[in-house]
């Protein structure tokens, strides 16, 4: 373990975060149209480049709606707007009529340097000015955009003039955002950036954690170069309190989660193996000094890893898509923690993702057993037995149409359905972000009865269901919350969202790359390629308990080993309720008020003196007790 003081300019850009909550408000807007660049066409010939564009800055939102173009015949040309580095942030098809007209295009602009428009398509070809016309860079179109030149290299750079003529830009009205992000029902909390939480070149994966003796909330940043651990018990505050590096080399992927306080990390490094860290060290830990962590354990039987899914319930971890088992499921016995054993295996399709559960759904061939729900990439979606570690069995795959690349999902609170998303059909397929639901009542025939389609064209990546919402996170439009309105039709809706990339909704791999739902105050941590965000929704669009779960008898709350000495299990625990625990006397030494459960939890009870105890789960549907002894 090492540590290291806080430098001054951290402690300073920390202060400086420490402004929220920020909330979702009503401001921006003004401004007036303005027209600019040239209006007509000089020396030059009709041309179908489709590498040199016109670059431009942006001072202030704004609309491009239309420009002026010249055709030497009709047809559909493709239009894109690039950053700066030649990325394409949006790209849509125009109609364009031949001879000269004005195309309407209704480009959203945002504020920065170095944008492009950039034709994608040859045909039909478009009127480009070429020496010797006279061209007077830059181009000022009122104080909102400035058409600086070329991305042409060398002394010809200002000597060409690019297709779009006569620009027509429109102010932005105001817009609904939080400390400046676009937002719908969720105010920002707090964010730092990749470079205030120990660098790195990029972030990726995060997971959250509640100590259970003191209720404090922690979370996990995933980064190439290793897992930042926060203090997030202030959510308007965060501390970057310590640092895990990576057990070999960086990578752009790693992924994390926690079981009976400890903490398991995977990455694609190659010989990185899991990671485990005993997480109730980080109490004890200064907040003044960032703590430079050591494993508590390394398992080495796979190299690299995609992901890790753990069933906090049975305490399996199943590490996907290794370098073992044809990157199928390398499944590891983690019920002590400290000494993860390889527990079996199936040799599947390549595994993404998975989700493993206890089963308690409608299809009584599998009740009790332990399930593996798999999004398999291009081979798409299937159903395992997992309830012999020996003998694992496939019980059903599934494709559907258009299938790009089947990359995660959460089951619903009551296994009937099955959400997941496709993380390259909107490329592959074009459309708005599609969100699915699978029909799992019968798990031999699992169907798609339907999907969510958005407006925007952000590829979906990491989701989670609490309830009847559903928390994705999509790269280039943020967090996006939708309500489970009707799972049988296949019908949501959006009720939420926190836009971490408001300069574009374009379909590539950048922004909000997870999120992490489950804190029991309700906060939401987003985790982006260059930032960790905490968010708060509002209480309007809480989760609330499906039917199967609000229908259900009231809560049960069982202890194992009773008695206990260190750590106890509590299993029966479902929904959101108040946990704690009591002293014989009615003394509360243990409380953890609107808490998000799922089956199980561990409390650490090393602290409390010998003798008899009593533990409470209260829900809305009744409340639930069992004692239990320490010694």
């Amino acid at each position: 373990m090492k540590q290291f003081l806080l430098t001054a300019a951290f402690a300073a850009a920390t202060a400086l975060q420490a402004q929220g909550p920020f909330p979702c408000a009503l401001s921006g807007g003004g401004g007036e149209p303005a027209s600019g660049g040239p209006m007509t066409t000089q020396n030059g010939q009709y041309h179908d480049n489709n590498s040199f564009y016109l670059t431009f800055d942006v001072s202030q939102p704004c609309t491009l709606a239309s420009v002026r173009v010249f055709a030497n015949g009709a047809g559909n040309r493709s239009i894109a707007l690039v950053n700066a580095a030649g990325d394409v942030l949006q790209a849509f098809p125009v109609m364009v009529p031949d001879g000269e007209s004005v195309i309407e295009l209704n480009l959203p602009l945002s504020p920065g340097t170095g944008y492009g428009l950039q034709c994608l398509s040859q045909n039909p070809q478009l009127w480009r000015d070429a020496p010797p016309s006279i061209l007077n860079y830059p181009y000022a179109i009122g104080d909102a955009v400035t058409i600086t030149g070329t991305n042409v290299q060398g002394q010809n750079s200002l000597g060409y003039y690019y297709f779009f003529y006569d620009w027509h830009i429109e102010p932005a009205g105001p817009t609904v955002n939080s400390g400046g992000y676009p937002c719908l029902e969720t105010e920002l909390l707090d964010v730092v950036s990749i470079d205030e939480v120990g660098g790195g070149a990029n972030g990726n994966d995060c997971w959250g954690w509640v100590d259970p003796a003191t209720g404090k909330e922690w979370a996990f940043y995933c980064k190439s170069s290793g897992t930042a651990i926060l203090d997030v018990s202030d959510p308007t505050n965060m501390k970057y309190v310590a640092e895990l590096p990576a057990a070999t080399s960086a990578s752009l992927w790693r992924d994390a989660e926690v079981y009976m306080n400890h903490l398991f990390v995977v990455s694609e490094a190659g010989g990185h193996g899991l990671q485990v860290l005993d997480l109730t060290q980080l109490e004890a830990l200064p907040d003044n000094q960032v703590t430079v962590l050591e494993e508590t354990a390394w398992y080495t039987e796979f190299g690299n890893s995609h992901t890790v899914s753990i069933n906090t319930e049975t305490g399996y971890a199943y590490a996907l898509g290794t370098n073992t088992f044809g990157g199928s499921l390398h499944i590891i016995d983690i019920s002590n923690p400290s000494n993860p054993v390889l527990a079996g295996s199936f040799e599947g399709d390549y595994s993404h993702d998975a989700q493993p559960v206890v089963y308690h759904g409608p299809d009584a061939d599998y009740a009790g057993h332990e399930l593996v729900f798999c999004y398999n990439g291009y081979s798409g979606f299937a159903i395992v037995d997992a309830e012999d570690k020996q003998d694992v069995q496939l019980i059903s795959e599934y494709v559907y149409p258009e299938l790009g690349y089947t990359h995660q999902g959460w089951v619903t609170p009551d296994h009937r359905y099955c959400i997941f998303d496709d993380e390259l059909d909107e490329m592959n397929f074009g459309g708005g972000t599609r969100t699915y639901v699978v029909d799992i009542q019968d798990l031999d025939n699992p169907q798609v009865v339907g999907y969510y389609l958005s407006e925007s064209q952000a590829i979906d990546h990491n989701l989670y269901v609490i309830g009847d919402k559903v928390y994705s996170a999509n790269y280039t439009s943020g967090l996006r919350i939708l309500d489970i309105v009707d799972p049988a039709s296949g019908t949501m809706e959006l009720v939420g969202f926190f836009d971490t990339n408001p300069d574009s909704d374009a379909p590539v791999f950048d922004g909000a790359w997870s999120c992490y739902p489950f804190f029991p105050s309700g906060m939401v941590g987003i985790s982006t390629f260059t930032h960790f965000f905490l968010v708060q929704p509002s209480a309007a669009i809480a989760p609330e308990e499906t039917n199967a779960v609000a229908e259900a008898a009231a809560p049960l709350l069982e202890a194992f080993p009773n008695p206990a000495s260190e750590t106890i299990r509590f299993d029966g625990m479902q929904g959101r309720g108040d946990f704690r625990l009591l002293d014989l006397s009615g003394a509360v030494v243990r409380s953890l008020p609107g808490i998000q459960f799922s089956g199980t939890f561990y409390v650490d009870i090393g602290g409390l003196c010998t003798g008899l105890y009593v533990a409470e789960w209260t829900t809305a549907v009744g409340r639930a007790t069992t004692r239990f002894a320490v010694e």
